[in-house]
């Protein structure tokens, strides 16, 4: 179900080109089944374990015309604070919702509007999975689409957007297929449309990105340099004689 379709400008024109590079980040609140997506992406078997993505995980993939390394980001709460410093080298967003988990629909209403809204997002395709379809009472892409106010979302902030229904434990062991294949080769196709765009962008924001930080370190610098506690010497010599230093 595609919200905002983009056209289909350049598409074919490119098609014969070498390999395109493309950043994707896959976010979404802890427990939504992000780390066994990526798992079904790459073929690989489904853990028998999965832990809590701890700050994130990275894989390369190669996907038809596309070169895509994924960044797995942790979505537990006190870790998604380091989703923002991945947002402007990607070129489009995975949010990986579980549908079945009702309790935190709010959550991750919430959520989902705070990326989406983000200036180093806005704009850029996003998939939205909405995950664990074979767990009883999931619900289904119209109410998903309903429950988030997707719609007007995407609107407001301008992010082509395709919801797919799916199952990552289905696609692992194997190559993903089904719906988060469809998704994934939508977000591509999208990103490929205006990739001379994207990727200006995606320069324009890190160098932005960089030039921020670099702000924030020499700040802290200089800060750490004003509040540096002097002590007289005279001072420091009573205090080392009354101690009993060996210099006394």
């Amino acid at each position: 179900f595609s919200l905002m379709m983009p056209t289909c400008g350049e598409w074919f024109k490119w098609w014969r080109g070498p390999a395109r590079k493309v950043t994707l980040v896959m976010v979404g609140l802890d427990n939504a089944g992000k780390t066994t997506t990526v798992k079904g992406i790459q073929g690989g078997e489904f853990p028998s374990k999965v832990l809590p993505t701890v700050g994130f995980s990275k894989v390369d993939v190669k996907q038809d015309k596309f070169e895509v390394t994924i960044f797995d980001l942790g979505g537990g709460e006190r870790i998604r604070g380091i989703w923002k410093k991945y947002y402007p080298e990607s070129h489009g967003v995975v949010f990986v919702v579980d549908s079945s988990d009702i309790r935190r629909i709010q959550e991750t209403k919430a959520t989902i509007a705070e990326v989406l809204r983000h200036p180093w997002v806005s704009g850029k395709p996003v998939l939205v999975l909405a995950n664990k379809q074979d767990h009883e009472g999931a619900l289904a892409v119209g109410e998903i689409i309903e429950h988030l106010s997707l719609e007007k979302l995407v609107n407001r902030n301008q992010c082509p957007c395709q919801v797919e229904p799916c199952s990552a434990v289905a696609s692992c062991g194997k190559k993903a297929d089904g719906p988060i294949e469809n998704g994934l080769n939508w977000l591509l196709r999208s990103i490929g449309e205006d990739y001379e765009a994207i990727r200006e962008r995606v320069r324009r924001d890190t160098e932005r990105q960089r030039a921020h930080e670099e702000r924030e370190n020499t700040y802290h610098k200089r800060y750490e340099s004003s509040h540096v506690f002097h002590t007289h010497p005279d001072i420091l010599i009573s205090c080392l004689s009354r101690a009993g230093s060996p210099w006394s």
